[in-house]
């Protein structure tokens, strides 16, 4: 049996390879207001108002914005969202029946990844550091506070800021 000549690649450092940049390099992608959109919150808009808040003031956040993405499944998934914070970078993502409550609460989690990163202490991730400043996070973004949220799973801050959205709002009547 004869085997047939093929051509030959060129190896990867030939100048007609194509070269690609670190993820914190590339440039932003414009993405419509509807990318962002889910369950009816503007997540680039609430991004921005979030990285305003006290607790982030002397971190990153406050000079640089992150690159948010949106993954859109059509199952509830295990992870709902996640940061890289050597990146800058997070990713949120929307599923059937997501609650306003759900998205705005891992949003802010993942933030809150962002500027707090890897923590020198037992559970690096979702320890002390994590657990306070997320609860600090919380109460300036939506005024929710003294939630035991004892895991780190998502959901007991989502309770609380659906709560909150579910209690008629005062009107006054200024004529």
């Amino acid at each position: 049996m004869r085997l047939r000549r093929t051509k030959r690649r060129p190896p990867a450092s030939a100048p007609s390879a194509v070269k690609r940049r670190p993820a914190g390099q590339r440039p932003p992608v414009e993405r419509p207001p509807a990318y962002f959109t889910v369950a009816g919150i503007r997540l680039d808009e609430e991004l921005d108002r979030l990285r305003a808040l006290p607790v982030f003031a002397a971190g990153s956040l406050t000079k640089r914005r992150p690159e948010l993405k949106v993954r859109r499944a059509t199952t509830r998934p295990n992870r709902v969202g996640f940061a890289v914070p050597t990146e800058h970078r997070l990713q949120v993502t929307a599923y059937p029946g997501i609650r306003p409550g759900d998205v705005l609460e891992t949003l802010l989690h993942e933030l809150v990844h962002l500027h707090v990163g890897r923590a020198r202490e037992a559970h690096a991730w979702h320890g002390r550091t994590f657990k306070a400043t997320l609860a600090q996070a919380m109460d300036e973004a939506y005024g929710v506070r003294d939630v035991g949220a004892r895991s780190t799973l998502h959901g007991a801050y989502a309770e609380a800021i659906e709560r909150l959205r579910a209690e008629p709002q005062m009107e006054l009547d200024l004529a």
